[in-house]
């Protein structure tokens, strides 16, 4: 049987939350159906933000790195990483696991595009918004990203930081103050560019349309592993 393997940890909560979709989108009558996954779960793994905004933190690729290899010597044939804002690093990954990974960032923009869309909200860690992931995605497939102003910005953060990771509620004001500005600027779809973010849109629903990068990440690991089932062909809700 084929596996698959995940660099969990970043952080915690949305590791378990992306193997749970991926047991969610399996069209699988037996346990045998499903796919089988070797996860390396490391919540030591230093702070991806920290590092992409200020260099002199402590590089957390490294430690991906060593995360990665590991699933390759048990044997993954292809990692999926679900932290957003690891996908700064994708290159350098690429280069150095020795086995191929899964760009959750360029999937997404390639299913968005796919469905004719030209304005794309993105609601991301500050240190990913930085980076330009998004922004340089969307554009290859001729898309606009459109990003919060700095005080939605610091709502975003907050519901990352100070709800999610911190194991709170998610406070549905700001997220609905952000989706609000983001749809107001012309956004036709919202990305939940942050895996805190899917744990939070779980928690309740949002009235804008939103895609969320684990379903389109969980999507591409069950279409390589095993057999997607129908209802996840369309991923915007």
């Amino acid at each position: 049987m084929k596996k698959l393997g995940i660099i969990g940890g970043m952080g915690p909560m949305a590791t378990i939350y992306f193997m749970r979709k991926i047991i969610d989108m399996t069209d699988a009558a037996t346990d045998q159906e499903h796919i089988e996954i070797a996860v390396e779960h490391c919540p030591g793994i230093p702070d991806r933000t920290a590092y992409i905004l200020d260099h002199t933190k402590e590089n957390p690729l490294p430690a991906i790195i060593r995360a990665g290899n590991v699933l390759a010597d048990a044997g993954a044939q292809k990692i999926a990483i679900p932290c957003v804002t690891a996908h700064y690093f994708h290159d350098e990954c690429c280069r150095q696991i020795r086995i191929p990974v899964y760009n959750g960032v360029e999937e997404t923009a390639g299913y968005l595009h796919r469905r004719g869309l030209d304005r794309v909200g993105v609601m991301a860690t500050t240190g990913t918004v930085r980076s330009g992931l998004f922004k340089k995605a969307l554009r290859e497939k001729g898309m606009e990203a459109v990003y919060p102003d700095e005080k939605m910005q610091g709502y975003v953060m907050d519901i990352i930081y100070d709800d999610i990771k911190a194991g709170r509620r998610v406070d549905e004001g700001k997220f609905e103050a952000v989706a609000s500005a983001l749809k107001k600027d012309g956004a036709q779809v919202i990305i939940l560019g942050c895996t805190e973010l899917s744990v939070a849109v779980d928690q309740y629903h949002p009235d804008a349309p939103c895609i969320d990068v684990l379903d389109v990440l969980s999507r591409c690991c069950v279409r390589d592993f095993a057999r997607l089932k129908g209802e996840y062909e369309e991923l915007i809700r």
